[in-house]
């Protein structure tokens, strides 16, 4: 007898929402300017900007890896990349919570090391989603844990070259 934890049934394509994952990036991309000592309204719309194209690559990525690296699975049940990722993702939340309180309430300027360990930990977490699911093999982990090193590299030295 099979247990499936979350979605009974499965949510499908449309159960599974992916705002609340954009939304934690679109959190990081505002707390990111204000956590140097001076900043600009320039500052925050490029910051914003990396920040959305960060998180649509992130999340469309691991959809990408995971689609592509079970091609059975896929056939079977279409929409277990998207279930995955978007279960994965809400991994986000405590650390941009803790980011918020760490800048309002104990005036850290440390926003990308709680971003770094969001997208890490959100795609780790999407990979054994999949594997929940039916996906097969370490490399649904190894693989968005590799992507959102990159990608939270990446967005760390975009960040740093803010104006």
């Amino acid at each position: 007898m099979e247990t499936r934890l979350g979605y009974a049934g499965g949510a499908g394509v449309d159960g599974v929402k992916l705002w609340p994952a954009y939304l934690c990036f679109i959190i990081f991309g505002v707390l990111i300017p204000f956590s140097r000592p001076e900043y600009k309204v320039t500052t925050v719309i490029y910051s914003l900007i990396i920040a959305v194209v960060v998180g649509l690559l992130a999340v469309n990525l691991l959809i990408l890896a995971f689609n592509s690296g079970n091609a059975e699975l896929r056939q079977t049940d279409g929409g277990f990349a998207r279930e995955a990722v978007g279960t994965g993702m809400l991994f986000m939340i405590p650390f941009t919570a803790l980011a918020i309180m760490a800048l309002a309430l104990l005036g850290w300027n440390a926003i990308m090391p709680f971003a770094s360990a969001a997208i890490t930990t959100a795609a780790a977490t999407a990979g054994t989603e999949a594997m929940k699911r039916g996906a097969q093999g370490v490399k649904n982990v190894m693989i968005p844990t590799l992507v959102a090193i990159v990608l939270s590299t990446v967005w760390m030295m975009l960040t740093s070259i803010l104006p």
